[in-house]
């Protein structure tokens, strides 16, 4: 297979890169800066793993990378939607631009490039798009309602994409991991430039959503292999399903969620958020 994979300087990306080109894939593995791919060349030594110029908001360098895969190899086979942005801290806090760049990345980013590639698909009667999305798509923490905003219009492209190409023998994924050890909670963690700001009523809950984080990241984020491989299976062998939750944390809040009446649910997220 030709796979194109965005967001690979790092994490869940640069996993999936390696791991399918290990598998006998064709990996294009898009950076937002060459410069960055020294961990990529390094961990992908001796595989078929080809860094590309691609940030995914400049709409002539996804032209140009999809142009470039159909002149070498006439097809496209796959394309995970991996890039993306994560930002922390209550919506009230926010600059308009924070949010709209926050989009532009977690969703119309991913958009353009399943539209850039759904032509050379159609035209092969078959290929598969997996987008990254999170738990959050799923469920709404405080403190990540930008994110949660950003994943949970992702969720609902993709959903309508499901049904929209599969009569093209087209399939498309969404992957939905919860807290995995990945550059998402140190290098690549962002906090809304107001968050911390010492005279917002908001002030003492960030602090304790930031400590809260920390421990997850240290204690409680697992092994992030174990969705890059899952990705990998899902190029090949997906069968109907539209949605995969990844890690127990998932599956332990979306138990919760689905368990408790929603009142009882949000009380003890409102207590989270009043430190009680």
């Amino acid at each position: 297979m030709v796979v194109l994979v965005t967001g690979c300087r790092s994490g869940f990306g640069l996993l999936v890169a390696v791991e399918a080109a290990r598998r006998g894939h064709t990996v294009y593995a898009g950076l937002r800066d060459l410069d960055t791919a020294g961990d990529l060349r390094a961990a992908a030594e001796g595989l078929d793993v080809r860094p590309v110029q691609l940030d995914v908001t400049v709409a002539a360098e996804r032209e140009a990378v999809v142009a470039a895969i159909l002149a070498e190899h006439g097809r496209l086979d796959a394309l995970v939607n991996n890039a993306g942005r994560a930002l922390g801290g209550p919506l009230e806090t926010l600059d308009e631009d924070e949010l709209r760049d926050l989009i532009d990345v977690n969703v119309m980013a991913p958009w353009a490039l399943c539209k850039a590639v759904l032509p050379a698909m159609r035209a092969q009667g078959e290929g598969v798009i997996v987008n990254i999305s999170s738990v959050s798509g799923l469920m709404a923490m405080p403190g990540l309602g930008a994110y949660a905003t950003s994943k949970y219009a992702l969720e609902g492209m993709s959903e309508a994409l499901w049904h929209e190409v599969a009569p093209f023998g087209v399939r498309v994924v969404l992957v939905e991991p919860g807290p995995f050890k990945t550059d998402i909670w140190g290098r690549n963690r962002t906090l809304s430039r107001h968050a911390l700001d010492p005279d917002s009523p908001y002030h003492a809950f960030v602090e304790r959503l930031e400590r809260l984080v920390h421990t997850m990241a240290q204690d409680r984020a697992e092994d992030p292999e174990v969705v890059s491989r899952k990705v990998v299976d899902l190029l090949t062998t997906g069968g109907r399903r539209l949605r995969y939750v990844m890690g127990k944390a998932s599956w332990i809040r979306l138990g919760a969620k689905r368990v408790l009446p929603e009142a009882l649910f949000g009380r003890i997220l409102q207590r989270l958020v009043a430190g009680e």
